[in-house]
């Protein structure tokens, strides 16, 4: 198979990650845009620098995963503080939870531990963080005989305790899943075969004495290109550059022409492509910048000629005697990404422009600059400059070896290549051994596929998180609130534990060969009608919710959270309609890039918190509520850090009178009591001298020492283990407790542990051995649960943990 087709074909129709490189000239560039077009996959495509993600029709690394540009430690405590000190914030996490498939260019210049901290932070953010790149699909695209990762002596001193090499390929998520390695071969960029010879000999350090003597023959230090000749001087350095090109504008006579670059938005200016004030004169050599978008094409990236003619809107360039081509702005954009609300589609967005005349001074520019840019005529002036990769890539800017001019001469130590990225290239599989797998992980991708559509365990963490960061801000909520989220969260735990049991299915029917198609669709039927039904009832759940704040920031955490659990829910129904009678991968993105959000609106803000019916003293809440709302308004304070709702509800119920009684109050600590205890204090104790009436401190106590001595009565795991004793299974005592399936799973764990329960009333032997068959075959850095959890559901696995567990402490 052609090179180019297979790439596309993994790139489209897998999810392995696979690594696109080749010589200059060989397409790269052609390959990414082409794919762009292709893809239905949510796709974002990054690159090292600035210029390149503009280059590339992206965006930089460190700004699309919000890095800092400190080196990055792959321990346990380096992602923590990694993840730690991110500012992610919520409309990014939604890109990175809904990409699939991510595109890094000029992979050559990423260094190791930046492609890990990429790796980390898709882990964190995609909360799947034993997948690598947390599932996301990475294609590699770059050359890397050419620039070099950068790594500072002090960067390197730490890092190389982690790290063989600066290179991506020795980054620990390279190391642990390699790419496919596929090479584009044809060069389209030159022509001449004795050419090609050099460059390749100097790409793979293996110069020939006769590729040598090519190469000194185009030595000449005392060159001066001819006036009417177009070369281009390429150095190392950009201020040898700049100087060389404007010492050439001064010689020349006439007037100097300005023209400003039209920049709007966010357009940062380490991105900028040109320089945003471009100084002409006619008669300056120019190089154009851009591939022309007009059929026939005029000019190319790169295409050096001569200004012929300036006004003050209109630049005319001569690139030969009989070629004219009148010049109009150019614009570049800054990309960022976005995920639309309605179609949960991962989208370009345009965050800034950059307008200007797409030309540059043309007498000299740096190697480094000249990456990915064709030349027909150029010298080169490097000195004993050359780091490793800038002697092919200088050479390797021209179309021809008769279009070269070296002001200095190439020694042997210049065009050394690094012994590492040889050894590198040696482990690349043959094509014909990419094409044998290609079946085979087109079959793993479907299966995936169709598992994501059956997959709730995400959905289950997000409102586990949703729960745990709702009941550390509970006092600005009303009661209902936690009650409503529980309800949520055992619906979706129950629903998960059925759908890992399905996605065991799947697999059995996937390892079949051939793959039974007919009861395929038949179990797929089934799943939709059951599943179908669970979502229906969750949805109207979440519509119902009955949760109110009064503070706009928690409202709004809490309205965005269960949107984004009502978006999954309503996605995974849309797939299941669909997919019940088509199970391709062609139907699945067709299916998926067809959704549209149905129309969803919950809103916990209401302005002034309402009070519960049951409360004593409605009308001295809303005086409370009027005074908190009176300290939080000028100050811009959240309404929790005064009172929250639950606050409010107390003291308007017990009527505290004084300070010490006020430190009774949930939500008053002594430093609130002293800022702003007087406050509410004197409210409260003009309501109740109006009415005559006293605290009602003690019987808040005798509440809590009621409630503590039902609870240390009704043992809840005792309860759970009495009806599991009076033969109830554990389905049944979570809808006779109304408690969530693994709630009650938890519970009789506990006794499995402690050797009341036997292990086999809820794992039969012959599960329990192939358990036992699992982790005796983990590795040692596999977790048990890792091990169990593809297998088993995880009340299985509920059981089996806490069964060894009392095995443990039986030994000991």
């Amino acid at each position: 198979m052609d090179p180019y087709q297979l790439a596309f074909d993994i790139a489209l129709n897998t999810d392995r990650s696979l690594f696109v490189t080749g010589k200059a000239g060989t397409g790269k560039t052609t390959f990414l845009h082409r794919l762009k077009e292709a893809s239905r996959k949510q796709m974002a495509v990054v690159a090292p620098t600035g210029v390149a993600a503009i280059n590339a029709g992206g965006t930089t690394i460190h700004s699309f995963f919000q890095l800092p540009f400190t080196p990055f430690i792959p321990t346990p405590e380096g992602r923590k503080n990694l993840v730690a000190k991110s500012r992610m914030r919520s409309s990014r996490r939604r890109v990175l939870q809904e990409l699939e498939l991510l595109v890094i260019d000029e992979i050559s210049m990423v260094r190791a531990d930046l492609l890990d901290a990429m790796d980390a932070t898709l882990r964190h953010f995609r909360y799947r963080n034993n997948e690598l790149f947390g599932g996301v699909q990475v294609i590699f695209i770059g050359d890397m005989f050419q620039l070099a990762p950068v790594a500072k002596e002090e960067e390197w001193r730490l890092l190389s305790r982690y790290y063989q090499s600066p290179y991506f390929f020795h980054s620990q998520a390279v190391i642990q899943d390699p790419p496919f390695y596929i090479e584009f071969e044809k060069i389209y960029r030159q022509t001449n075969s004795s050419f090609i010879r050099v460059l390749n000999e100097i790409r793979d350090n293996s110069l020939t004495d006769e590729s040598f003597r090519l190469l000194e023959k185009r030595y000449n230090p005392l060159f001066t290109p001819p006036e009417e000749e177009d070369y281009i001087i390429l150095t190392t350095h950009n201020n040898k550059a700049d100087r060389i090109n404007a010492e050439e504008l001064d010689k020349l006579e006439g007037e100097t022409y300005t023209f400003e670059a039209g920049i709007g938005g966010d357009y940062p200016e380490r991105n900028y492509p040109t320089e945003p004030v471009l100084e002409l004169k006619v008669g300056a050599r120019v190089m154009f910048l851009r591939n022309d978008t007009e059929t026939p094409r005029r000019f190319y990236n790169g295409k050096i000629g001569v200004v012929d003619a300036i006004d003050d809107d209109r630049i005319v360039v001569r690139c030969k005697e009989d070629e004219y081509i009148e010049v109009e702005r150019a614009t570049w954009e800054n990309i960022g990404y976005t995920v639309d609300t309605e179609t949960k589609q991962v989208e370009e967005n345009v965050l800034g422009k950059f307008s200007q005349y797409p030309l540059r001074l043309a007498w000299a520019i740096t190697i480094h600059k000249s990456q990915g840019l064709t030349f027909d005529k150029a010298v080169i002036d490097a000195g004993m400059a050359f780091a490793p990769g800038q002697v092919y890539v200088a050479l390797s800017r021209c179309r021809s070896l008769e279009g070269i001019v070296l002001l200095s001469k190439i020694r042997p130590e210049s065009i050394s290549t690094d012994y590492q990225v040889i050894d590198h290239e040696k482990n690349r599989q043959p094509i014909t051994a990419i094409e044998q797998q290609l079946a085979d992980a087109r079959g793993v991708y479907r299966l995936r596929l169709l598992e994501s559509v059956f997959d709730f365990t995400g959905i289950a963490r997000q409102c586990k998180r949703m729960l745990s960061e709702m009941d550390a801000i509970r006092a600005s909520f009303n009661e209902e609130t936690l009650t409503h989220l529980r309800d949520i969260h055992g619906q979706l735990q129950a629903v998960d534990e059925v759908a890992v049991k399905f996605r065991v299915q799947l697999r059995s029917i996937f390892h079949q060969e051939p793959i039974k198609e007919e009861y395929l669709q038949e179990r797929l039927h089934a799943a939709h009608d059951f599943f179908s039904e669970k979502i229906d009832r969750l949805i109207k759940t979440l519509r119902q919710s009955p949760a109110k704040t009064d503070s706009r920031n928690h409202a709004a955490e809490y309205n965005e959270a269960i949107q984004d659990i009502f978006s999954d829910l309503a996605l995974k129904k849309h797939m299941l309609g669909n997919m019940k009678s088509d199970a391709s991968i062609e139907a699945y993105f067709e299916e998926r890039n067809g959704f549209v959000l149905p129309s969803f609106h919950v809103n916990a803000y209401t302005k002034s918190s309402t009070a519960r019916a049951d409360l004593s003293h409605p009308g001295l809440y809303r005086l409370l509520v009027e005074e908190r709302d009176r300290i939080c308004e000028p100050r811009d304070l959240p309404i929790y850090i005064v009172a929250g709702s639950k606050t409010l509800y107390e003291m308007a119920e017990y009527l505290p009178q004084n300070e010490k009684e006020l430190l009774q109050i949930s939500g008053f600590g002594a430093v609130k009591v002293e800022k702003y205890g007087q406050a509410f204090l004197s409210i409260i104790r003009s309501y109740c001298e109006e009415r005559d009436l006293p605290s009602r401190l003690l019987e808040k106590k005798a509440s809590k020492r009621k409630s503590k001595e039902k609870k240390q009565k009704g043992d809840s795991q005792r309860i759970s283990l009495e009806l599991h004793r009076a033969g109830k299974n554990i389905e049944e005592i979570a809808e006779e407790r109304n408690l969530a399936v693994s709630t009650i799973g938890t519970h009789l764990a506990k006794y499995v542990e402690k050797g009341e329960l036997d292990v086999t009333d809820f794992v039969s032997r012959d599960r329990l051995q192939l358990a036992e068959e699992k982790l005796r075959a983990r590795s040692p850095d596999e977790s048990m649960y890792y091990a169990l959890q593809f297998d088993f559901s995880n009340t299985e696995i509920m059981m089996i943990l806490a069964y060894h567990r009392n095995r443990s402490l039986s030994i000991t």
